[in-house]
Formats: structure tokens, sequence, C-alpha cells
């Protein structure tokens, strides 16, 4: 059941991106090829592992052996404290894009959520709204409310999780599913 509500909430999420996208065209420099927002090696709830797993095994098998290989080099660069990509990327797009976890699918567009101190914050990936135009042309109303996103996200992984007897406060890192 919790595969579906999982499901659900990309639906969801790729709805809210999709119709930001289109009000905010043209502020965004994202795009396919775009790969600014993948340096770095992303731990998963188990439901979202789960998800990329089922991708990884569905990819041709010389896109997994290039992803397990690069999966390797991740780790290895993690040991000595070196930065690192994203393992899922091939020639600078994601090779289970339809799959990506659900903060890939939000990144760049502008976030709303709660900082630390509580105030409520608006982000962006640094190569988008760069003027003053497009800062104008940014709405509290039009953004990515995260925080909700990030609660049904983990509602939907505690329901995963109990139906398979896992602890739902795992995490596991992308090469670690390669």
């Amino acid at each position: 059941m919790s595969c579906k509500q999982y499901q659900n909430l990309q639906l969801e999420t790729d709805q809210i991106t999709s119709q930001l996208t289109e009000r905010y065209q043209p502020y965004l420099q994202c795009g396919a090829g775009c790969s600014g927002c993948c340096q770095h090696h992303l731990s998963l709830f188990p439901v979202e592992a789960a998800n990329v797993k089922n991708a990884i095994q569905n990819l041709s098998p010389e896109k997994q052996a290039q992803v397990r290989a690069q999966a390797q080099e991740v780790i290895a660069k993690e040991i000595h404290s070196e930065s690192v990509t994203c393992p899922l990327l091939i020639e600078d797009n994601c090779s289970v894009y339809e799959a990506r976890p659900i903060i890939c699918r939000t990144q760049g567009l502008p976030l709303l959520y709660e900082a630390e101190d509580g105030e409520h914050e608006i982000d962006f990936c640094p190569l988008n709204f760069n003027s003053d135009e497009a800062i104008a042309a940014l709405d509290e109303a039009h953004v990515v409310p995260l925080d909700p996103i990030n609660l049904k996200l983990a509602i939907v992984n505690i329901e995963f999780c109990r139906e398979r007897a896992i602890d739902p406060n795992h995490r596991i890192k992308i090469a670690d599913l390669c």
C-alpha cells in the first residue's frame, strides 16, 4: 500500500514542480544536462531507496555497470572526505530520472521551509533567480512547500517500514543501492 502512497507523493510533487517550472521558466537555468544540484551523495529513506533500487535494476546492463563503477568511486572518495557526485549521473543526466527521490524533484525551484530559528525561508539554486527582476517575481504563494512534502514522505516511509519490519530511521546511501 505505501508504495502506492509514495507514487502518489511523487505525482503530487511533480504537479507542484511542473506548475512552478512553468510560472518561473524565464528565471530558471535548470534543465537536462544541468547537474549542479547533484554534487553530493544523498541518503534516502527505505521507501525511496526501494524505488531507486528498482529503477537501477531496470537499467540496461551497460548502464548498471557504469552506475556500479561510479558508486564504488563515490565510496572510495568519501573515505578520504573528497567531494563526490551522485553515482546515478551518466553524462550529467540522472540515469533513473523517473524514479528520482523527492528532494531531487524539487531542486532548483524556490523552496519554502522553516529554518532552525523558526522563521520561514525561501531557498533556490543560485543559478536561478539571479537578477533583481527574478527575485521580485518570487511569490511565497508559489513555492515548493518543502516541510509538508517532507512530512508526507516521512509518514509514507513509516508505513512502508512498518509493513516490512524495517527501521524507519535507517537511511541508505545511493551508492549502497548499486
